[in-house]
C-alpha cells in the first residue's frame, strides 16, 4: 500500500528533485557574499523572487516614462586613483603652507608666556571648591562688563529737585541705617546704585526722596541679606514719615522701572580681589573699605564704575599708609594705571577734607574717628587731611 500523501511528503519530494537538478554547493546555506551566484542562478532557472520582480517592473515603468538612467559607477582602479590623486594634492597643499610660514619667520609667541612674570593669585585656592579659582577670571571679567552695560550718567541730577547735596546727606543716613540693622556693606552699596538708577530714570519730588532711598534699601536687602529687615521696620525708622503701604507701592514701581536689574556689581566685590592679590593687612583693607564709603557720598564720581573706584580706594590707602606703591601684578588684575587713578583719587581726597568740615554727615564723621583710632593704634601715620592732602599730590 502505498503511503498517505502530506503536505510534509510533498516538500521533500519536492525538495530532493530540487537537489538532483542543482550543484552541491548551492544547496547548502551559502554566505554572505555568494548571494550572487544564488541570484544569478535563480534568474537563470526563471524563478525570480518577488523583490526582484517588483524592482524589474519599477525598472522598466521608469524607462518607459523617459526617465535618464544614472550614470554607473566608476571602476574599481579608476575609484582608486582618483582618492589617491585627491590625497597627493593635500598633502602637497599643507607643504606649502608650512613652507609659506617658515618663510614669513618664527611662530608667534603664545600668549601663556606673556604671564610667566604674573603670579597666579588663586593658584592655592585650587582645593577649595567654593572659591572658583578655575573661573574667577571669567566671573571678574563679566562683572567688568556689567558695570559698563549698567552705567549712571554723570550729573543726571541736573534739572531736578534733589540736588547732589541732598543726595550725600541721605546716603549718610541711610548709613546710620545700615548700622542700625547690621546689614551687609554690600547691601548698602546696592542701596546707592538702586537709588542713583532709579532716580536717572524718573525724577521724583523731593518730598518722596526718603521714601525712595528706604525702599531702595528694602530691595536690596532682600537681594543680600539672609534675613532681612521687614517692611514694618524700615516704616518705623523714617519716624512715621513712610507708612508699609508707601513702601510697597513705591518697591513696585522702583523694581518696574529698572526692569528688575539688580546685578550691577558692587565696589566691595573689586577691592576683595585688590586685599586678596596685594595681601593687604587688615589696617590696609579698614581705611580703603572707608575711603571707598567715603567716595559713595561724592555726587562727581557717580558715574565712575565701581572697579575703579574700589582700586582708587585701595591705592590711597596704600600711599596714606606708605605701604608700598602701584605694582604691575595689581595693575595686571585690576586692569587700571596709578595714571588712570590719579583722578578719583584726589576727589577722595576732596571728600576726605570735608568730612572734619561738614557737621551734618554724622556718621561719616563718626566712621572716619573709628578708621583713625585704628591705623594710629598701630603706629602707623595720622589720618589727617593735610597729611592725605600732600601724599596724593
Amino acid at each position: 500500500m502505498s503511503p498517505r500523501i502530506t503536505r510534509a511528503n510533498s516538500r521533500n519530494a519536492l525538495l530532493d528533485d530540487k537537489a538532483s537538478a542543482v550543484p552541491y554547493f548551492l544547496r547548502s546555506r551559502v554566505p554572505l557574499g555568494n548571494a550572487s551566484n544564488v541570484i544569478g542562478h535563480s534568474k537563470a532557472a526563471g524563478k525570480l523572487p518577488k523583490k526582484e520582480k517588483n524592482a524589474r517592473l519599477k525598472k522598466e515603468r521608469t524607462k518607459a516614462k523617459g526617465e535618464a538612467p544614472k550614470a554607473p559607477l566608476p571602476e574599481e582602479n579608476e575609484t582608486i586613483s582618483v582618492v589617491c590623486e585627491t590625497v597627493k594634492q593635500s598633502v602637497t597643499h599643507t607643504a606649502d603652507v608650512s613652507q609659506g610660514s617658515k618663510r614669513q619667520g618664527a611662530a608667534p609667541q603664545t600668549f601663556s608666556s606673556l604671564l610667566l612674570d604674573i603670579q597666579n593669585v588663586y593658584s592655592a585656592d585650587a582645593v577649595d571648591a567654593q572659591m572658583c579659582s578655575e573661573y574667577v577670571r571669567d566671573i571678574y571679567s563679566y562683572l567688568q562688563q556689567l558695570e559698563v552695560a549698567m552705567a549712571i550718567r554723570p550729573c543726571y541730577l541736573e534739572g531736578q529737585e534733589i540736588t547732589g547735596a541732598m543726595r550725600a546727606v541721605a546716603i549718610d543716613w541711610l548709613l546710620q541705617v545700615q548700622g542700625e540693622f547690621k546689614l551687609r556693606q554690600e547691601t548698602m552699596f546696592m542701596t546707592v546704585n538702586l537709588i542713583d538708577g532709579f532716580l536717572q530714570n524718573a525724577p521724583v519730588p523731593k518730598k518722596y526722596f526718603q521714601l525712595v532711598c528706604v525702599t531702595a534699601m528694602l530691595i536690596a536687602s532682600k537681594y543680600e541679606e539672609i534675613y532681612p529687615p521687614t517692611v514694618g521696620d524700615f516704616a518705623f525708622v523714617t519716624d512715621g514719615t513712610c507708612t508699609c503701604e508707601d513702601i510697597r507701592r513705591m518697591e513696585r514701581i522702583i523694581l518696574k522701572k529698572l526692569n528688575y536689574s539688580l546685578g550691577k556689581p558692587v565696589a566691595p566685590h573689586f577691592l576683595q580681589r585688590a586685599c586678596k592679590v596685594a595681601q593687604a593687612s587688615p589696617e590696609e583693607q579698614e581705611l580703603a573699605t572707608f575711603l571707598m564709603e567715603l567716595a559713595v557720598l561724592d555726587y562727581d564720581v557717580v558715574h565712575v564704575a565701581p572697579s575703579l573706584i574700589a582700586a582708587a580706594a585701595f591705592a590711597a590707602s596704600l600711599r596714606i599708609l606708605g605701604s608700598g606703591e602701584w605694582s604691575s601684578i595689581l595693575q595686571h588684575y585690576t586692569g587700571y594705571k596709578e595714571e588712570t587713578l590719579a583722578p578719583v583719587m584726589q576727589g577722595i581726597v576732596r571728600m576726605l577734607e570735608k568730612v572734619t568740615e561738614e557737621s551734618k554727615w554724622q556718621e561719616m564723621k563718626s566712621r572716619y574717628s573709628k578708621v583713625s583710632t585704628i591705623v594710629c593704634g598701630v603706629g602707623a601715620k595720622c589720618v589727617s587731611s593735610e597729611n592725605v592732602a600732600r601724599l596724593l599730590r
